[in-house]
């Protein structure tokens, strides 16, 4: 099978076409086009055109996954998560995740501050949110250190709660202390914690 032409895609500049013996075959990346150190008229083996499908289908992961990235921080767990959705290979997950912690796509802290920064926005308790950086994979030392940056050290979960409180009590479907108690239980706050500020 010949190459008879290369021609760069419309779409995407940074990918072009490959066809073989007049037909589109598959398509690369530029730098893996020159990698492969292919050109108009060389020929190829049945071989070589299912290695090169298997890089073409690698770069389009690549792409994807990258594109996934790039949306909003992301854990190193939701990352291997969604490359196993997708059936990647291990060693192209293990070799992609190395690459994307490198360059900063990737990074726990990144996500871990993301999240915890969002949850507060939400009046979620800072032990709610420990316990849902660690179900998203985010070790408890780096859980530990993104809310003490967050939050106050002279601002615990009681002080929080009182605040909380004070500020939802002025609003009418509040009033009723069960749907308050239940309101702030759903954040994360401890019943007896709740109790005891509600006495106070």
């Amino acid at each position: 099978m010949k190459i008879t032409a290369i021609k760069a895609q419309v779409k995407n500049e940074n990918r072009v076409s490959v066809f073989l013996d007049g037909k589109y075959s598959f398509s690369l990346t530029l730098d893996q086009l020159l990698e492969q150190k292919l050109k108009k008229n060389d020929e190829l083996g049945e071989s070589d055109v299912k290695q090169l499908k298997k890089l073409s289908d690698e770069g389009k992961l690549k792409a994807r996954a990258l594109e996934w990235l790039m949306n909003r921080p992301h854990s190193r767990r939701e990352f291997r998560d969604y490359m196993f959705r997708k059936k990647a290979e291990k060693d192209l997950m293990g070799a992609w995740e190395s690459e994307f912690i490198e360059k900063g796509y990737l990074s726990d802290e990144n996500f871990a501050r993301w999240f915890a920064e969002n949850r507060l926005r939400k009046n979620k308790s800072r032990r709610a949110i420990t316990s849902e950086l660690a179900s998203k994979g985010i070790s408890r030392e780096i859980a530990e250190r993104t809310l003490n940056e967050l939050i106050d050290d002279e601002v615990n979960d009681e002080e929080s709660l009182k605040k909380l409180i004070e500020k939802l009590k002025k609003r009418s479907r509040y009033q009723d202390e069960e749907k308050l108690k239940t309101y702030l239980i759903s954040k994360g706050f401890r019943y007896g914690d709740i109790k005891q500020v509600l006495g106070e």
